[in-house]
């Protein structure tokens, strides 16, 4: 357990931002939002300032919280930082012991600071950071240094945020994976079935689906088209690798279909011995809200990964939860696991000295 006194941030709230404040609580439509919209956009302000001081960049206008439709459906008070993410910028008053995180919140962020307001809200001081939630009452005496803040913000690593993907977020350097991998290497056909390009059509793509639903006696193909058969399955079997299986094919025959989740894939930009290498993270939403996660690396010039290259999934405390390790001649690895809402993984590849890590939040 830390204190915070010493490490309070006093930052003077000026009239201005009264008034902005004050324009956004006029907007709803009774006392206790206007007066819970007023207070966010006072600690998203206060903490704005705070950040401009140390030259962070900040992006007020493309903050949830900026806007009117947002504001008024849920409560929200974050601060948009380019190229780096959301950060939540939570009020509370001279006696709160507790800062209320409301649950819409917990994930989507980069972090989280608490803004005690003073009685006449001209002053606002910045308490502390932490960089997740998972109770609606943050303990102000468990809130970490500022510092941490900072070095949060200066990270040279993005988290890359895999909710937004299915919003059509996706960050920088993600792209669809046929403009990164080779086709031969990512067909499920050439995994599942033995089907070489040539060769794959639509007959045989038929066969394959056939094949899937024999392995699932108490599913019955409703419909001799592919794509529609294979949505069938993706929502109606309990078997996480059949689901794997069927998206697979899905993306084949037709990679825009939201029914199979989305993939992306990044060039990791690096060389292990004489071989470059891409990863691919694909997800499959779940009913109860969590995502199924498959994780992929695949080489980049070469056909075969290097012998020995390792990929492995580390949690939010550097446990190690995953660890697979590529042999003479294969041409990817993966591992596939679940993830509730707001888990933070760091996905490591490595070999030899050689290795990178990307972090990620769902």
């Amino acid at each position: 357990m830390m204190s915070t006194e010493q490490l309070i941030i006093s930052i003077p709230i000026t009239q201005f931002d009264r008034d902005k404040a004050h324009k956004f609580a006029q907007e709803q439509s009774n006392s206790e939002k206007a007066k819970q919209v007023y207070e966010n956009t006072l600690a998203v302000l206060v903490t704005n300032s705070y950040l401009q001081m140390l030259d962070v960049s900040t992006a007020l206008q493309q903050s949830y919280s900026w806007n009117a439709v947002a504001r008024l459906s849920t409560n929200i008070a974050d601060l948009n930082l380019p190229d780096k993410g959301h950060l939540e910028c939570r009020p509370v008053k001279k006696n709160d012991r507790t800062c209320y995180v409301p649950q819409d919140v917990w994930n989507d962020r980069i972090g989280y600071v608490v803004v005690q307001l003073d009685e006449e809200c001209k002053q606002g001081n910045l308490l502390g950071f932490t960089s997740q939630v998972n109770s609606t009452a943050l303990e102000i005496k468990q809130l970490q240094s500022l510092d941490n803040l900072l070095v949060t913000l200066h990270s040279n690593q993005t988290v890359i945020q895999l909710s937004q993907w299915l919003e059509n977020i996706i960050d920088t350097g993600w792209q669809n994976i046929q403009e990164i991998v080779d086709r031969r290497a990512m067909n499920p056909l050439f995994v599942f079935a033995d089907i070489s390009p040539e060769v794959a059509d639509s007959d045989k793509m038929e066969d394959v689906v056939t094949q899937l639903y024999a392995t699932q006696n108490e599913i019955n193909k409703v419909d001799s088209d592919s794509e529609k058969a294979l949505i069938h399955l993706l929502k109606n079997t309990c078997n996480e690798e059949i689901r794997w299986k069927a998206a697979e094919l899905l993306w084949e025959i037709n990679p825009q279909n939201p029914a199979g989740g989305i993939r992306k894939a990044i060039d990791l930009g690096m060389y292990f011995g004489k071989n470059a290498v891409a990863l691919m993270v694909a997800i499959l939403p779940k009913p109860d809200e969590s995502l199924a996660i498959l994780i992929r690396l695949y080489p980049g010039g070469s056909k075969t990964l290097p012998p020995g290259l390792q990929l492995s999934g580390l949690d939010a405390d550097g446990n190690s939860f995953f660890t697979v390790q590529s042999r003479n001649k294969d041409n990817y690895i993966q591992f596939k696991f679940t993830a509730e809402l707001s888990d933070r993984f760091n996905i490591q590849v490595a070999l030899g000295d050689a290795n990178i890590t990307e972090r990620f939040v769902v």
